[in-house]
């Protein structure tokens, strides 16, 4: 059932002024990577409300030999197939969250680009030791670090592999140790 919102006009507004500020460093990363690396660039929506955000904020204005090495993907995508191709690339920059777990859930590196107007989701990142890949970009130095990162990543992908790898790891020991602890609840229970 599809629910109906009231459109909200000051949040429009504010979507409006921020959307080149919150794309810019991600654009920025393209150029870098594209031109300092042999790799091309996905660009892929995270979900069915952002098609045509990804053409116009971060394709259509990048330079002709950059966008020669990009690709847009035009139709939205199932988890099933997101997935199928993060596992093939060198790794994700984001300004969403669901896509970055799905990566480092299967060991891909994967940046995280917030702002104000998000949840703390994003914090989690550096709950799992991946501090250093999470930007808030409502903080100066911080949006400064997006693009070197980003293309650190590039230039590096085994050891951002690794670093995704272990923060994976780290999860999936923690998910042992707290469903132990709910299996032991579950046996203490009477019913």
């Amino acid at each position: 059932m599809k629910e109906n919102y009231k459109f909200d006009e000051a949040k429009h507004r504010r979507n409006e002024e921020m959307k080149e500020h919150d794309h810019a460093p991600l654009r920025e990363a393209i150029v870098a990577i594209v031109r300092q690396t042999p790799m091309k660039i996905l660009v892929c929506p995270e979900d069915s409300t952002q098609m045509e955000t990804g053409k116009e904020l971060l394709v259509d204005p990048l330079p002709p030999d950059v966008k020669a090495k990009v690709v847009w993907r035009e139709k939205f995508w199932l988890t099933d197939e997101a997935i199928s191709t993060y596992v093939r690339s060198a790794g994700l920059v984001s300004l969403e969250m669901h896509s970055p777990i799905m990566c480092i859930g299967n060991g891909v590196p994967a940046i995280v680009c917030r702002f104000a107007e998000q949840t703390t989701k994003g914090f989690m990142w550096r709950n799992i030791g991946l501090d250093d890949w999470l930007f808030d970009l409502d903080r100066p130095e911080e949006l400064a670090r997006v693009v070197p990162t980003a293309l650190a990543l590039a230039k590096d992908p085994a050891a951002a592999k690794a670093r995704a790898a272990k923060a994976r790891t780290y999860v999936q020991q923690r998910q042992r140790e707290t469903m132990a602890i709910l299996g032991r609840a579950a046996v203490a229970t009477p019913r």
